[in-house]
C-alpha cells in the first residue's frame, strides 16, 4: 500500500498488528471466540467485530469514504444491548448472532482495503484538512481518525490477547 511517505512506518505497523490479530483469532472455535474477561464484558468475537466495524463507521460515516455496502455489512436487524440505537448498532451489539472467525477475518480484510484505497489517494494536505463531523459540531482531521483507529485497535487487540492468554491460548505475537 503506497501512502504518503511520512505515514508509511505507521501504516506498516498497523498492518503488522492486524496480521498478528488475525493470526491469533483465525482458527478460534465458536467457544473460544465466546471467551470474555468477565461476564459483563464483550466476548472476543464482539471485540474484534467492534474493531472492524469501527473502521467502516469512521471512514464511511465520519469521513464520507468508501462503498456504503462496506458500512452496511456491519448493520444488524436488532440489538441485544440496552440503550444502543439500532442505527448505531453493529455486529457486536447483537449477541444472538455471534460471528465466526472467518467472517471477522474477512471484515478486517475488506475494511483494510477501504483504508488502503484512501491512504493511496490522500495527500499530506488531505490528511491534515479539517472535516466537520456529521453529528454535532466537532471537527476532526483524517490524520486524527487514522490515529484514533490505531489506538483503538491496539487497545482492543490487547484485550483480546489478554483473554486468549488467560485461557491458555496464544495471544497476539507482539
Amino acid at each position: 500500500m503506497p501512502v504518503t511517505p511520512v505515514l508509511q512506518p505507521f501504516v506498516d505497523g498497523w498492518a503488522t498488528h492486524q496480521q498478528r490479530l488475525l493470526t491469533a483469532i483465525a482458527d478460534l472455535s465458536p467457544e473460544q471466540l465466546a471467551l470474555r474477561p468477565a461476564p459483563d464484558q464483550m466476548a472476543i468475537w464482539q471485540l474484534a467485530s467492534h474493531m472492524a466495524g469501527s473502521r467502516s463507521y469512521w471512514f464511511h460515516d465520519v469521513l464520507g469514504e468508501g462503498d456504503p455496502a462496506i458500512r452496511d455489512m456491519f448493520r444488524v436487524a436488532h440489538t441485544t444491548v440496552p440503550g444502543v440505537p439500532l442505527e448505531d448498532a453493529g455486529w457486536e451489539d447483537d449477541e444472538s448472532q455471534p460471528r465466526p472467525a472467518a467472517e471477522i477475518v474477512d471484515a478486517f480484510h475488506v475494511t483494510w482495503g477501504l483504508i488502503g484505497a484512501c491512504l493511496d489517494r490522500w495527500t499530506a494536505d488531505d490528511i491534515t484538512a479539517e472535516i466537520p463531523q456529521r453529528r454535532g459540531d466537532r471537527i476532526t482531521t483524517r490524520g486524527w481518525v487514522i490515529w484514533h483507529l490505531m489506538e483503538h485497535e491496539a487497545h482492543h487487540g490487547g484485550a483480546i490477547s489478554l483473554v486468549l492468554g488467560s485461557n491458555g491460548l496464544s495471544g497476539l505475537d507482539l
